[in-house]
């Protein structure tokens, strides 16, 4: 079963659809006696609000608190799944039907207004009760539906997809996975641009993201099998070699310059370790591998293993922060800390 409680508002589905046009029809009369139009002021009012329902819809709102977010209508329609287009339009039907300008079009961005500034924190208070609402409703369905776009920085075999998937079959059916393979940096990026809502990383994890540590990762180097170098070759000759290193930023490129300052630098780098093991199997360097991947590979002599190097890694599952209270994050997290369990 699902944790209780776990559905996304951003879930496409009848179900959240009609929750969301109940609530947001009774949210948007409000929000329209909000702006009593007087000169230079925005006052609040006692007056009852009219019966009638309102034409907005709850991407309406959506749109209007990413733009104020963001600053930016192209951010803010990735983030959304949409065009800029379309954000455009939302913000320009949500400032038509409170009959004031929300925003004010720049050349650095979308600045808000005064009133922009006023409806702001009320419009993000709409969005997490309709988020409650439909919360509260979930405990009933058990059920989300989501895409959980999941960044990689392993082979899906080392980080336990598969048994990953048939947990998520059981317990939350309605949850699919959209998986990418980058880089721990690459990962952290993506996650802070809201381009991914979770991944694997190594290293150091910036202050906006949560992590849990799921393990203690054991790594080591690899050599071509008709590689001169072995166990007992000195840090010297590891230096002079090539090194395939997996991009900027990477935790274990930065580990090979501290250990190696003068290390060279072979021309061609990768973020895939298939890849990189590839390459080396070629002879053309020296490079990093998870331990347990590259044993298996030295018993058939298709690589040399050197344990000069070897060091330990924290791998990591990390989210925004700012999206903790997400459901399709809270039923990831879940689902993650019983993936790993014996290891946390």
């Amino acid at each position: 079963m699902c944790p209780a409680g776990l559905i996304s508002f951003f879930t496409i589905s009848t179900y959240n659809r009609r929750i969301n046009s109940l609530f947001v029809k009774a949210a948007f009369t409000n929000f329209k006696y909000l702006f009593i139009r007087k000169p230079h002021k925005i006052l609040l009012t006692d007056k009852a609000p009219p019966t009638e329902p309102s034409p907005m819809e709850f991407y309406h709102l959506r749109s209007f608190v990413l733009v104020a977010k963001t600053g930016n209508l192209t951010l803010a329609a990735k983030q959304l799944y949409t065009t800029p287009p379309a954000v455009s339009a939302h913000i320009k039907a949500l400032e038509q039907e409170l009959k004031t300008p929300l925003f004010t079009r720049t050349s650095k961005g979308m600045l808000l207004t005064e009133k922009g500034k006023l409806l702001l924190p009320k419009a993000q208070k709409t969005l997490d009760s309709a988020l409650d609402m439909v919360n509260m409703a979930a405990e009933h369905q058990n059920e989300i539906i989501a895409n959980f776009r999941l960044g990689i920085n392993q082979s899906a075999q080392a980080l336990r997809i598969n048994r990953l998937l048939d947990n998520l079959a059981q317990n939350c059916p309605g949850i699919s996975l959209d998986i990418s393979s980058s880089t721990s940096a690459e990962i952290i990026a993506a996650l802070l641009a809201g381009k991914l809502d979770g991944g694997y990383l190594y290293g150091e994890v910036p202050q906006e993201l949560s992590a849990i540590t799921v393990k203690q990762q054991q790594i080591t180097t690899i050599a071509p099998p008709d590689s001169t170098l072995n166990a007992d070759s000195p840090l010297t000759a590891l230096s002079s070699q090539p090194w395939i290193t997996m991009g900027e930023n990477c935790p274990f490129d930065r580990f090979l310059r501290q250990k190696l300052p003068e290390a060279f630098i072979a021309n061609v780098k990768s973020s895939d370790d298939g890849s990189r093991l590839e390459l080396v199997k070629m002879a053309q360097g020296l490079s990093f591998l998870e331990k347990e991947q590259a044993q298996k590979h030295a018993q058939s002599r298709e690589i040399t293993l050197l344990p000069q190097l070897d060091f330990s890694a924290e791998m990591h599952f990390a989210i925004a922060k700012a999206r903790i209270s997400e459901p399709a994050i809270k039923a990831m997290l879940q689902e993650i800390r019983l993936l790993w369990q014996p290891a946390l």
